[in-house]
């Protein structure tokens, strides 16, 4: 594994090229199949998420940035990429590394834990300290999903972020098809990929300022145009349901391109307030048992067979 002998942190992902960076993602599914084979543990929820947790340190630097995952149980690739990988061969056993994000192991794991919807109550808070403390410098990533999404504690926790239009916290939705089904097609794309572009925004507040300032029929044409669009909007995507909560929303994007991941998420990160960006990935990816398992895609597994599953 010529690649993944590289890593000793996130920053050394900064030396690979796309290409490079495709074989890595190849070598991290081979040597996840491989470890957890031999100990058990959580492996399609990991082999869906490696694409992802390589965008996701190539953007933000950790542990400046500060990473925390929903469910813990979606961190193997995280561990790997902040130079655990050797700890995997023993793997939820005594002298190895845990199944979960343990702050004992690094610096890179902030919080410890092991059910689902936690994630984005912690990641609310840690964001209004770095807030608090002026530091404005610093965001909180919250990478949610696998079921994390149908807990009411995660519902609670992004109508409190909504609230806060100054937090620099990106919600990154793995949407492993797990929980629900999204709408993906050439118009949501084509609006995906408009509200990703770096002066939408601006234009936004510009063309409403613009608008309210135009005596008599400005705001009415502004309020008639919103609800145009907000209308198609919901009906091709759904980011409606997180617009409406005040959150920005970016994707839906293939979660197995990096090139595209980095994309949306260098964006999301240039944001002033919280933004989600919607990654649809594929549990179990790479591994043909776990794909055939239609009941639980590999969710959890004990000691099989690395290639009869």
């Amino acid at each position: 594994m010529k690649h993944l002998s590289r890593i000793k942190s996130p920053g050394d992902l900064a030396r690979f090229s796309n290409e490079e960076l495709i074989e890595l993602a190849a070598e991290i599914r081979t040597f996840l199949i491989e470890k957890v084979s031999k100990s058990g543990g959580h492996l399609g929820p990991n082999l869906g998420i490696v694409e992802l947790s390589i965008a996701l340190h190539r953007v933000f630097e950790s542990p400046q940035d500060v990473m925390v995952y929903d469910t813990g149980h979606q961190s193997y690739v995280h561990k790997i990429l902040t130079g655990r990988a050797a700890g995997f061969e023993k793997l939820r056993q005594r002298g190895g590394i845990a199944g979960y994000p343990s702050r004992a192991e690094s610096e890179h794991d902030v919080i410890e834990n092991s059910h689902a919807s936690t994630a984005l109550s912690w990641a609310d808070g840690i964001a209004r300290g770095f807030a608090l403390q002026n530091q404005s410098n610093r965001t909180v990533v919250a990478i949610v999903g696998d079921g994390a999404l149908t807990g009411g504690m995660s519902w609670e926790a992004l109508n409190n972020i909504a609230a806060s239009d100054d937090l620099k916290l990106v919600i990154v939705v793995n949407d492993n098809e797990r929980s629900y089904s999204p709408t993906i097609g050439g118009v949501a794309t084509y609006l995906s990929t408009l509200r990703a572009t770096k002066g939408y925004e601006k234009f936004l507040d510009w063309g409403k300022q613009v608008l309210e300032k135009t005596p008599v029929v400005g705001n009415p044409i502004y309020e008639t145009l919103h609800g145009v669009k907000k209308g198609i909007k919901d009906i091709v995507a759904p980011q409606g349901m997180f617009e409406d909560l005040g959150l920005k929303y970016l994707g839906p994007v293939d979660g197995h391109d990096i090139p595209a991941l980095e994309r949306a998420l260098m964006q999301a990160k240039k944001f002033s307030g919280p933004v989600l960006v919607h990654a649809i990935t594929e549990k179990g990816r790479g591994h043909a048992p776990a794909l055939n398992d239609e009941a639980e895609k590999f969710h959890a597994v004990g000691v099989v067979d690395p290639e009869t599953g």
